[in-house]
């Protein structure tokens, strides 16, 4: 379900069910975290489950096969052999063999979640570069949108930086060059 259902229907649902129905949250608007960090981490609340909705079943999906896979290998069988809880056989061997195609599917989606930003920020009326990107498509602001590019480029490129030296610390016998 979260892979299927559109950014904006998981906005709206989220606002109908959490912010009208139940009064749990405000709906939309920005405060600043230095005014009022109670109001302002409120209303980060809903944008953020609606951006990660995608990501949290992406996530699920690739643990799930990733864990199947190591589980088989004979160095688990190995742990276990050994006289390990299952506890530690999982969250010890295992998990930390399956992160590497886990840290791969992340940095690959970091374009996406700028991407789904945009929508996340309309439909929460939430100040942010998605929206000014938004705006600067609308008001035909090609400088503006030329500097939105580039700064999205060098936060992605910096962010696959950051994923390929995760590589080498998650695991030692990558080299990071």
């Amino acid at each position: 379900l979260g892979s299927s259902v559109p950014l904006f229907v998981v906005g709206y649902v989220l606002i109908l069910i959490c912010a009208i129905d139940l009064r749990w949250l405000p709906v939309q608007g920005f405060v600043s975290f230095s005014s009022d960090f109670g109001k302002a981490f409120a209303r980060l609340i809903l944008p953020s489950l609606a951006l990660s909705s995608v990501y949290i079943a992406l996530i699920a999906r690739m643990t799930r096969a990733s864990l199947l896979d190591v589980l088989n290998e004979d160095f688990v069988r190995t742990a276990r052999a050994k006289g390990l809880r299952e506890t530690r056989v999982i969250g010890i061997h295992a998990l930390g063999n399956a992160m590497l195609p886990l840290v791969t599917m992340l940095g690959m989606q970091i374009g996406a979640s700028l991407g789904g930003s945009v929508v996340i920020e309309s439909v929460f009326a939430w100040p942010g570069l998605g929206r000014l990107a938004y705006e600067a498509i609308n008001s035909r602001d090609t400088n503006l949108l030329i500097g939105i590019v580039l700064f999205s480029s060098f936060l992605v490129i910096l962010l696959n930086l950051i994923v390929d030296l995760l590589y080498s610390w998650l695991d030692p016998r990558i080299e990071a060059n």
